[in-house]
């Protein structure tokens, strides 16, 4: 009697699937049985990036960078915890959890735990030639991983991460692995570049594990327009199989800071007659300390699956700190900068004020003077928004003329939206026609 422990066999089967899936990130699209082990760390973890095709290794940003390149932790702005259930294919399921949090304005740190299960599968053993059943078998796995990012300079940041995983199938076997990355930002303006190296280790049962490099590009525009576009391109190289890359290409696009909404594609020669599409989309909403985000990736005729991910900010964004007499002149600046019925023009007694906030921010050059213009609800929404748009530029103009850098200024019209008082006559209205001042800390990454 010789046992045929099946179950592992099913587990095999379950991970070639996945390699040959289009939602993995390099060379997982093959028409050939991939050679790595435990292809499962590849899985996705984010639904913000899955969303994306998984093009995100030069976003940075949130904690999602953590998976994608951890060069991104030091863009992290304050602590985060993402939570992210991930719903693949043919029964096998993800759960990650991750928290993280900036040490300083250039450098940041993280902590993830990822549990794989792959459901349960029967079992039998051979009597004779004859499978008999044997019952079944909940294969699974498990990893932890540890992050560090660190500002190089002002444009390169560096990243790396300690990872142990282990699998279980009839018997737990275990490894240690690395990722490094590193990231570039601000040598084209809104463009950014990342190069990284994921599941650095040894063999497992004598297979390699899936060491892929990432080759990474990004444009983002800026965050803080009424309609804000990310467009990333990865090309991902499996270093232990010889198979062509795989282009991931994704867009995302933010309505406001609040709706996003997001498409990705995988590209690869593999691809070609296996009925696997690659195609994803997603959507996301940001409710300030908390944003929840979904993805849905199509693998062809292996099935669909849906992630779900939230990521909670636990503090907003920190604020510089200002003196009392600097905190005052803002106060003031806030209530008061207000415009008479469709004019953009900005009376001259708020000169001397704005005058001594450039000169604040010309000794802060870290830091962000955010513009925000608004018009009351008279008129076409069209003409409103366009209002909004120049009086946040005169507010900016003042600002330039006593040489705060232009890069330094972020200028932006929200149209009728949130207005602060009702009302129907001009005089009820006017607090409505404003522009708001916000100074925000700059962190590595902002172009």
């Amino acid at each position: 009697m010789k046992n045929l422990s099946l179950n592992k066999i099913s587990l095999v089967l379950f991970i070639l699937t996945m390699v040959w899936t289009p939602g993995l990130r390099a060379a997982q699209i093959n028409l050939a049985p991939s050679q790595d082990a435990a292809a499962w760390l590849n899985l996705p973890t984010s639904a913000r990036a899955a969303g994306m095709g998984d093009a995100f290794g030069a976003m940075g940003e949130d904690l999602t960078t953590f998976e994608f390149n951890p060069a991104g932790l030091v863009q992290l702005d304050v602590p985060q915890i993402l939570l992210t259930h991930n719903n693949w294919i043919q029964g096998v399921a993800l759960e990650h959890f991750s928290i993280g949090m900036p040490l300083d304005s250039g450098s940041g740190i993280a902590l993830s735990f990822d549990y794989l299960n792959l459901g349960s599968v029967d079992s039998y053993f051979l009597f004779g030639n004859t499978p008999v059943p044997n019952g079944s078998f909940n294969p699974d796995g498990y990893k932890i991983g540890l992050g560090y990012g660190l500002a190089l300079n002002g444009n390169f940041d560096a990243g790396l991460v300690v990872k142990y995983f282990q699998q279980n199938i009839d018997t737990s076997y275990g490894e240690l692995a690395g990722d490094f990355g590193l990231m570039a930002h601000g040598l084209i303006p809104r463009m950014s570049l990342g190069l990284s190296v994921e599941n650095i280790g040894d063999q497992l049962q004598g297979s390699s594990l899936p060491v892929e490099f990432k080759a990474a590009l990004a444009y983002k525009t800026d965050p803080f327009q009424l309609n804000a576009f990310n467009l990333a391109l990865d090309a991902n190289f499996d270093l232990a199989q010889t198979e062509a890359a795989v282009i991931n290409a994704g867009v995302e696009y933010w309505y406001d800071g609040t709706l996003a909404l997001r498409a990705g594609d995988q590209i690869s020669e593999g691809q070609l007659a296996t009925g696997l599409d690659g195609l994803s989309l997603g959507a996301g909403v940001n409710l300030g300390d908390f944003e929840l985000d979904y993805a849905f990736v199509n693998n062809g005729y292996l099935g669909n699956a849906n992630l779900v991910s939230l990521l909670a900010k636990l503090d907003q964004q920190p604020q510089p700190q200002l003196t009392d007499e600097e905190v005052k002149i803002l106060e003031h600046l806030n209530k008061n900068i207000q415009f008479s019925y469709d004019r953009a023009y900005l009376r001259s007694e708020f000169d001397g004020e704005l005058a001594r906030l450039g000169d604040i921010l010309l000794k802060r050059p870290q830091d962000h003077v955010v513009l925000t213009g608004y018009a009351s609800h008279e008129g076409t929404a069209e003409h409103n928004q366009e209002l909004s748009e120049w009086r946040a530029n005169e507010v900016r103009d003042r600002f330039l003329s006593r040489g705060v850098p232009a890069e330094q200024i972020v200028s932006r019209g929200r149209g009728e939206v949130h207005p602060v008082v009702a009302g129907s006559t001009e005089a009820e209205l006017s607090p409505n026609r404003r522009v708001e001042i916000r100074i925000i800390q700059r962190r590595p990454g902002w172009d």
